[in-house]
């Protein structure tokens, strides 16, 4: 039987946990791409559409080149009648067509809003996650482009060059003169996109900029205004804001310049197309119905050109949306198999991570093994990387090096919401969510009231939490502070001990802590041991450490000695070096 805590003498080297595999951006990528899958319908209804768009001059040909010539009312109510089909036709497949592109935006929501959040709580390699506020904000821009005129003028453009076909039979002059006009208009499009790369890159970049300072002033608004710093904040603020607006009006004023010229143009080849088609009709080349044929053909050519040009700026940014997302989206990692109910033992490695834009590690080769059940403090001074551990440790962070086993499984191998029952973390940030107390202490989950009831008794917080004036209703939200730093622990710890997980990661548990709060947690943690599930704390307290079983001493981020208990105790000397 090896002992319950122990350095181990060999590990395996494990593939990094930095950037994302090769295998997550195919699956994410995958899912993007298949959250499009609806616009293949609506392409599908576009070509009816845009074929039924056809009718138009087609009567008109018919009308002028036979009706007139033979006097004939009957065929002119017949084609009449026809035209009236094809309108009647065109405009229920234009409806549905705009139903269905009204709903992408839903069916985006749907397909990527989960994984957004997934990622926004997933493990990461480097520490690093993209804002959840910014990510749901590239979301909007493209849940608006799906519903958008730009998404419907980027379906109809493949059909420009069957327009441009369609005028070459009619003459082939018509057609050389058409595809000029679309050259001239794609020309522009290339142009916008071109003229509006950059500072449409510089605005997205300093607005990321300035909604992130904007949340932290909110966020940090005591510290601010305690010290005095809200007109600087505030100039900052502006600041970023002007930046980002001066970007945003070059993109637009570029924008608007060429959709001028783009429009003139569209408004100038339409009506030279009729002068034109005029002329050959006087030299007996076409008839009178095609001259008004092609100017319509032309109009139906141009549309999708000049709708794409007119929504290029929202284009560019659902693009750069698109892109983030795609990086950001990686899926939910789920085991093919549930494995049995873990027991506790926890075992690191050869565990390493260097902190992004850093060359020194955090971690440097930690290799320990701990057995359920056992009951783990980790002391050493500040910086030493016992936080940074805790995280390891918990899941929330890859290392970079080295594997990180419960019950002999990588952390990796493990079903993430299984995985997630089965460990307590309680960081040294203590964050609560907006919503109940009861909602936040059962990690808002579907349970009983006797569970959520069961973990506060755990975390001795039913008392307290029963001496608020909503009890477990009261509501935890930005504007409600009537919980103080201590009360929020106590609830984070009965978070924590929710569902009784087999193991339980406390980053200095007792910062907030009264005394009776700390005398809680040091009875909550002996009943853990008691019950044998496995804790591993970050603390300086020495009450804390001396309910552990064993202690291990962190420098420099690695760990120089695990021991006793009492053999620590034994050596006052050594508890300095936590304190």
């Amino acid at each position: 039987m090896s002992e319950p805590v122990s350095q181990l003498t060999r590990a395996r080297p494990a593939e990094a946990g930095g950037a994302p595999k090769l295998e997550d951006r195919i699956q994410a990528n995958g899912l993007l791409v298949g959250v499009l899958a609806p616009v293949l319908w609506v392409a599908f209804f576009s070509c009816f559409v845009n074929l039924l768009y056809l009718a138009a001059p087609l009567y008109m040909m018919q009308v002028y080149d036979r009706v007139l010539r033979s006097q004939s009312v009957p065929t002119l109510l017949y084609l009449t009648a026809a035209v009236a089909m094809a309108y009647l036709a065109l405009s229920v497949l234009d409806t549905v067509r705009g139903q269905v592109l009204a709903g992408i935006s839903d069916i985006v929501e749907a397909r990527l809003g989960t994984r957004l959040l997934h990622r926004a709580t997933a493990p990461t390699g480097n520490g690093v996650r993209a804002g959840a506020g910014l990510l749901g904000r590239d979301l909007d821009t493209v849940r608006q482009f799906a519903a958008g005129p730009a998404l419907l003028g980027l379906i109809d453009l493949p059909w420009t060059p069957i327009y441009l076909l369609v005028i070459t039979a009619l003459h082939w002059s018509l057609g050389l003169f058409a595809l000029g006009a679309a050259a001239v208009l794609m020309g522009l499009t290339v142009l916008a996109e071109r003229v509006q790369r950059g500072p449409m890159a510089q605005a997205n970049q300093v607005a990321n900029r300035a909604y992130q300072f904007g949340d932290f002033i909110a966020r940090y608004a005591d510290c601010g205004s305690t010290m005095g710093l809200g007109p600087a904040l505030t100039r900052r603020w502006q600041n970023l804001r002007r930046h980002m607006l001066s970007a945003q009006n070059q993109a637009s004023h570029r924008a608007g310049l060429i959709g001028g010229v783009a429009r003139f143009a569209r408004l100038l080849t339409q009506s030279a197309i009729l002068g034109f088609g005029a002329y050959l009709s006087i030299r007996h080349e076409i008839g009178g119905g095609a001259v008004f044929a092609a100017s319509l053909l032309l109009g139906r050519t141009l549309a999708p050109v000049e709708a794409v040009i007119g929504s290029w700026r929202g284009t560019l940014a659902a693009r750069d949306a698109f892109a983030r997302i795609a990086d950001a989206a990686t899926p939910l990692r789920e085991s093919a198999l549930t494995l049995p109910p873990p027991l506790g033992a926890v075992a690191l490695e050869n565990i390493s991570w260097v902190p992004p834009g850093g060359d020194r590690p955090a971690l440097r080769s930690i290799s320990l093994r701990i057995e359920a059940g056992a009951v783990l403090a980790v002391i050493g001074p500040s910086a030493a990387g016992k936080s940074t551990l805790a995280r390891v440790i918990c899941g929330a962070l890859r290392p970079r090096d080295g594997v990180v086993r419960l019950d002999g499984a990588e952390l990796a191998a493990w079903n993430q919401i299984q995985l997630g029952g089965a460990i307590g973390y309680l960081p040294q940030d203590v964050a609560l969510f907006p919503g109940t107390i009861a909602e936040n202490i059962a990690r808002f989950g579907v349970t009983t009231d006797d569970d959520i009831v069961a973990a506060a008794k755990a975390a001795c917080a039913h008392d307290m939490i029963l001496r608020l004036p909503s009890g477990y209703s009261t509501l935890i939200d930005e504007a409600s502070a009537q919980l103080t730093g201590g009360q929020r622990q106590r609830i984070a710890l009965a978070r924590a001990l929710f569902n009784d997980p087999p193991v339980l990661v406390l980053d200095e548990p007792n910062a907030n802590l009264d005394a009776e709060g700390e005398a809680a947690l040091i009875a909550t943690v002996i009943e853990a041991r008691r019950r044998k599930r496995t804790v591993v704390m970050i603390t300086h307290n020495v009450a804390l450490v001396r309910v552990a079983d064993f202690v291990a001493t962190m420098v420099g981020g690695h760990i120089m000695k695990v021991q006793p208990t009492s053999e620590f105790l034994g050596r006052p000397a050594k508890l300095a070096v936590g304190t």
